[in-house]
């Protein structure tokens, strides 16, 4: 059976607290190790907002596991990296043993197409953007906060709203009354964990029953709600 070892990113703290873009990430993966008839040893994410590679730690660590125990990388998306260079650079690092939920079973010569195409398209659509946002200002139209009001204040209350209302959720309590006692869970709690959740009938905040890593990932999201 083919190993492979995940790697999840997140641009900002605002999708990692929510856990949408991680878990979405999550079912991605899972999705495609099944079809390749695989199996996921393990897995390493991080929210990470910076604009140099080598600030991605947890990526760091999956390539070496993947290096030690013979596993495939697998992404759930190629836009995890900004651009061709970062891409091709772990492509390379890695000897091509790096799986794309998005572009499965690629090379060296695909995926520089796939990313120039995407670049271009990127491009466009910001001259598009331009271009719209001119006329409309042009037209006599305000746009953003052109007055530069001070929005921190008023950012920082609706956080505050959005995790108290995250920790008065009955489904969070109830979760978190089974995934929350002690430190973070080991392995063997994760999967006792999930089948108690299921035997509950608790579904996770997406609606979908547990499995060991999406007990792991709803662990991390909500210990920051609770603790």
């Amino acid at each position: 059976m083919k190993k492979f070892i995940s790697w999840r990113r997140v641009s900002t703290m605002k999708q990692g607290a929510s856990g949408l873009g991680l878990q979405a990430q999550t079912e991605i993966i899972e999705h495609f190790v099944k079809s390749e008839k695989g199996e996921l040893i393990a897995d390493y994410h991080e929210v990470y907002t910076g604009k140099e590679l080598s600030g991605c730690v947890e990526l760091r660590k999956a390539m070496q596991h993947c290096k030690e125990s013979g596993a495939t990388l697998i992404i759930a998306k190629t836009d995890r990296f900004r651009n061709t260079i970062e891409a091709l650079q772990i492509y390379d690092e890695m000897e091509g043993n790096i799986y794309f939920c998005d572009l499965p079973h690629t090379d060296k010569f695909t995926l520089t197409l796939f990313f120039a195409l995407a670049e271009r398209e990127a491009l466009i659509v910001s001259i598009r953007t331009k271009a719209a946002l001119a006329a409309k200002k042009a037209q006599g139209y305000k746009l953003g906060n052109e007055k530069g009001v001070d929005l921190s204040k008023a950012n920082e209350a609706s956080a505050k709203a959005r995790t108290e209302k995250a920790r008065n959720n009955k489904n969070n309590k109830i979760i978190w009354g089974v995934i929350g006692q002690g430190g973070t869970p080991t392995a063997e709690d994760v999967q006792r964990m999930s089948l108690q959740l299921n035997q509950m009938g608790v579904n996770t905040s997406t609606g979908l029953g547990f499995t060991p890593e999406r007990v792991r990932t709803t662990f991390h999201n909500l210990k920051r709600i609770f603790r």
